[in-house]
């Protein structure tokens, strides 16, 4: 095989990194908890920031953070801009992830 057509051959880790920046993107306790409520439905970035209890600078920031991963997306509802998850995807993966952080919790002693 040719080197040109290995590095087009999809690798485990190929295909799986694809996966790693919207990781990486809840991998921050401020954005778990905004796809979190996201996941109830659309919000704007002043109930995010009540939510959160934080400047709407930071809170603007951790929203690009997640736009920029593919998660969540800006919503124009006339003059307001309302933040929602991209698809239910997303919110089968965070709930998932959440449920089973807590059901396995109390099982790891090490």
């Amino acid at each position: 095989m040719s080197r040109d057509a290995s590095e087009n051959t999809p690798t485990p880790q190929r295909e799986c990194a694809r996966v790693v920046p919207m990781f990486k993107a809840l991998a921050n306790p401020m954005r778990a908890a905004i796809v979190h409520r996201l996941t109830e439905g659309p919000a704007d970035v002043s109930q995010l920031v009540e939510l959160l209890d934080e400047s709407q600078p930071l809170v603007s920031h951790h929203l690009k953070v997640l736009r920029e991963a593919h998660l969540v997306r800006i919503k124009r509802v006339g003059r307001n801009s309302n933040y929602e998850l991209i698809d239910e995807h997303v919110a089968h993966i965070f709930l998932d992830a959440l449920n089973h952080s807590k059901e396995h919790n109390h099982d790891c002693h090490h």
